[in-house]
């Protein structure tokens, strides 16, 4: 697989984009964070990148808001060119950074206040705006309260309201959900599933059930390459099966590899430890593989393919 080809095979072409990225490349010193990464995302489009820390996630989406310019390649944001013009771009984007920068002695109503007159949201209709965000985010009785009082899930939440006070048309989430306790990582994805397509968004996760529940198409990341992007079911069905069935063994060192991959419907066999794990293209390939293993099988489970399967075996794959 050609990481560079990849977005030759993205369906959202000129015109039908909202973000445009183009052989874009960038280097800190002698690290090369982004190598020649292309991909676009259509309007009302939820895209999902997903990769390792460091991977090049959160360098593409900081030079997609103007606060990093590329060393080569192009970046349209609605028609905008993004280092031609920046203010344009800007205006059009609400970012939610990994830790959101946040005045610590404003009072949650405030800091909206404040980011509104700074994006020029009419003052007519300013206070109606910061009303209806604290109560889309959960936090109308806390708009009086100061933001060092508030714990990281309330920072989320309240930083979702300032990326949203301008109303743009795209939005951009680094890792939202990173540290959060379940409920309060639950809610967070909730909100922005309530937000699909009525925003563009763009979502940077390692979390890789996050990316397969919440994302309309997803871009596997690494090494500042795409290797592989498309709809969560795509990427499942093309690269892992429908299926993974795990099977432990007693004795791994007698298990033919070649064997079971000369079983019709066996896609691939990933060894781990004392377990196989076999992709599958159907059920009926299971009684196969069992009766292969013979007495060496000691314990069997099914599941479908998950997204992490495929991001693993991507990174397997450009290895």
């Amino acid at each position: 697989m050609d990481e560079h080809d990849i977005s030759t095979r993205d369906p959202c072409g000129p015109g039908g984009s909202m973000i445009e990225v183009e052989s874009v490349s960038k280097s800190f010193g002698r690290i090369r964070a982004l190598d020649n990464l292309s991909f676009s995302v259509a309007e009302g489009e939820l895209m999902g990148i997903i990769g390792h820390n460091g991977a090049g996630k959160t360098t593409a989406i900081r030079i997609i808001a103007g606060i990093l310019h590329p060393d080569s390649g192009t970046v349209r944001v609605g028609g905008h060119d993004v280092t031609e013009d920046p203010l344009s771009v800007k205006s059009m984007i609400g970012y939610l950074p990994e830790e959101p920068n946040l005045y610590e002695r404003f009072r949650a109503g405030d800091l909206l206040r404040y980011f509104g007159e700074l994006y020029g949201v009419p003052r007519d209709v300013l206070d109606d705006r910061i009303a209806e965000l604290l109560e889309l985010v959960g936090m109308t009785d806390r708009a009086m309260d100061p933001i060092n009082t508030f714990s990281k899930g309330l920072r989320q939440r309240i930083g979702i309201a300032r990326a949203l006070i301008h109303d743009p048309p795209i939005i951009i989430f680094d890792e939202p959900t990173m540290g959060l306790d379940p409920a309060t990582a639950f809610s967070i994805r909730e909100f922005i599933r309530d937000l699909k397509g009525s925003k563009t968004m763009i979502l940077c996760t390692h979390y890789m059930e996050e990316a397969e529940y919440l994302c309309d198409r997803v871009a596997i990341i690494n090494q500042g390459r795409i290797l592989d992007i498309g709809t969560p079911d795509e990427l499942k069905s093309k690269i892992r099966g429908d299926l993974v069935l795990e099977v432990k063994v007693r004795d791994i060192s007698s298990v033919g590899e070649g064997d079971l991959m000369m079983i019709p419907g066996v896609k691939s066999v990933e060894v781990d430890g004392s377990t196989l794990r076999v992709s599958l293209e159907n059920r009926g390939a299971i009684s196969g593989v069992i009766m292969e293993l013979g007495a060496n099988v000691s314990g069997v489970n099914t599941r479908e393919a998950t997204l992490n399967d495929v991001f693993i075996e991507s990174l397997r794959g450009s290895g």
